[in-house]
């Protein structure tokens, strides 16, 4: 793995993007345990990612049923021990080399008018 800029990782054959500013940050990511906002691009797919640590999960989807939902669903949902940008990394390496990332939902590519 090689650092391509301050927001972006480059792992092999993908490309993990977070904001510019994230390494500022990242001490209040870790202490809220979740981040939206991650771009996972492979082969030329790119994929917004949301991650979550588990504590944080549950409270969310504890939040959901109190309020009277059914399920809890979040799209392209990583769950990591704590979110930090090399658990982040980690994951996302792991989706790739075990395949698992062709079952994330793609961003969909912007249509010229």
């Amino acid at each position: 793995m090689r650092c391509a800029s301050a927001s972006e990782s480059v792992m092999s054959d993908f490309l993990l993007t977070l904001p510019e500013d994230f390494d500022r940050h990242e001490w209040a990511t870790t202490a809220k345990g979740w981040f939206t906002g991650a771009q996972l691009t492979v082969s030329g797919k790119t994929y917004s990612l949301t991650f979550y640590d588990p504590v944080r999960l549950s409270q969310e989807i504890r939040d959901e049923f109190s309020c009277g939902n059914d399920c809890f669903f979040e799209q392209n949902l990583i769950v990591v021990r704590s979110v930090t940008r090399s658990a982040m990394e980690r994951a996302a390496a792991f989706l790739v080399q075990s395949g698992q990332a062709r079952s994330l939902l793609q961003i969909e590519p912007s249509s010229s008018q």
